[in-house]
């Protein structure tokens, strides 16, 4: 029960709008609260070290915003007007609800993960994979039915894009990456195989993987397009890496050269496979188009004039109108920057941004260190290599259905070195286990 409403959480997040609306988040969060209770009657619950190093800095978080909204603060000069920090001095309410869902999710993740987190991270690739297709099958079927629609709402901005059920471009982008990726991984998880022999018996996520690619250049997203390819490389080269391969000067210089041809190879297929492709990073240089380097600018002034404590949640609209560049297109509601560092040091201030990067950074370090085989060094780094670059140029990476598959993989990778350091393994030096094959020993 405690699985199913985990996993179920990341096939319903996309249908649901990408998890964004209030109604959304209420059905996900039940989802949580049922599997943490049903693993609480199951058996007892221990809650590890850094789970509890979580839930702390989610209540620092949580805490700093709420402090942020009370009238304490000196009074706030024109447009605004307030004689407290938070423009919406209620908008924290929504915020850390959010926070406790992600963070409970976590939890639940978690303590699944405990027993056998190898058979925790292969499901929940499957499951990112079913959830890509099927997106992948609304779109079609959008596209075959002649809809003028999203499946939603009316957004003819997006007519003839691909978007599932997400009436967003970039957001269907991403789960298309995710979905490649997931794919990519179970094809490569089970060591010990020749290629054909893999090819033979897993070749079907292969075929997953090219319908996510395919599917990904319908959507006509840029960035996803751009940070696809940067991620596919990423794996490769992870994989490789993490293998024990002897790296020679021939290997290093071939490695790059094929790298190369195949970014090469991809483009131009796209350019004549997909013509339309073409126009829309030809757009890019055009000097009337408004473009997010607009609203970068805004939000570094916006964080210059407020560094250290920040506007509060729910502010940026309003941050970002005021303190507009002349390029920026007053008419929008940039509710965000186009950018989750800035988003966050415009409300948080840069002291709490710095400390929750920074706790980040070390989490990240100490779970690739723990963590033994290639295929699950090569899914972690690329797929908090999607995370970041995502986050530097859109907000979307913060919709429920697009963060939960990097929360849950994060949760299992951190769960596969706390199992060894259980059973007496070192960082490095990766023994084999008894258990399924993808937990045995690479060359």
């Amino acid at each position: 029960m405690a699985q199913f409403c985990l996993l179920a959480q990341i096939i319903l997040a996309p249908l649901l709008l990408g998890g964004a609306r209030p109604w959304a988040m209420g059905i996900l969060s039940v989802l949580t609260g049922i599997g943490i209770l049903a693993l609480c009657a199951k058996m007892p619950i221990h809650i590890p070290r850094y789970l509890r190093v979580i839930w702390l800095i989610a209540g620092l978080v949580a805490g700093w915003m709420i402090v942020q909204s009370l009238p304490i603060w000196p009074m706030q000069a024109a447009p605004f007007n307030a004689d407290h920090i938070a423009l919406f001095p209620t908008a924290w309410h929504s915020t850390v609800a959010d926070i406790l869902w992600f963070i409970a999710t976590l939890t639940l993740a978690s303590l699944l993960a405990h027993k056998d987190p190898h058979s925790f991270i292969k499901q929940v690739c499957i499951t990112t994979a079913c959830a890509a297709t099927l997106q992948v099958g609304l779109a079609a079927l959008d596209q075959i039915a002649g809809w003028q629609t999203t499946f939603w709402f009316t957004k003819t901005a997006h007519i003839g894009d691909w978007t599932g059920s997400f009436a967003n471009r970039n957001a269907f982008a991403t789960v298309m990456i995710f979905g490649l990726l997931a794919s990519l991984y179970c094809f490569a998880r089970t060591p010990g195989f020749s290629a054909a022999k893999r090819i033979d018996q897993k070749g079907g996520w292969l075929a997953i993987a090219v319908i996510c690619g395919v599917a990904l250049l319908q959507s006509h997203s840029r960035s996803g397009v751009a940070i696809a390819l940067v991620s596919i490389i990423v794996f490769g080269w992870i994989y490789v890496l993490a293998s024990n391969v002897a790296l020679t000067r021939w290997r290093i210089v071939s490695g790059i050269l094929i790298t190369s041809g195949w970014v090469g190879a991809c483009a131009l297929l796209v350019i004549f496979a997909f013509p339309e492709i073409g126009p829309r990073f030809a757009d890019l240089s055009r000097l009337d188009l408004i473009q997010r380097d607009d609203a970068w600018a805004s939000g570094v002034y916006a964080v210059m004039a407020r560094p250290i404590t920040g506007y509060g949640p729910g502010s940026i609209a309003l941050v970002l109108g005021h303190f507009a560049t002349p390029g920026l297109n007053a008419n929008a509601n940039w509710f965000s920057s186009h950018n989750i560092w800035l988003d966050g040091a415009i409300t948080l201030g840069l002291p709490m941004m710095a400390c929750l990067v920074l706790a980040t950074l070390f989490a990240g370090f100490k779970i690739w260190r723990g963590l033994g085989t290639p295929p699950q060094k090569a899914l972690f780094g690329t797929i908090t290599t999607i995370f970041v670059l995502s986050a530097s140029v859109d907000w979307i990476i913060t919709l429920p259905a697009l963060i939960l598959p990097i929360g849950l993989v994060w949760a299992g990778c951190s769960q596969v070195g706390a199992r060894r350091h259980r059973e007496g393994h070192g960082p490095s030096g990766f023994a084999a286990q008894s258990g399924t094959r993808d937990q045995a020993v690479w060359p």
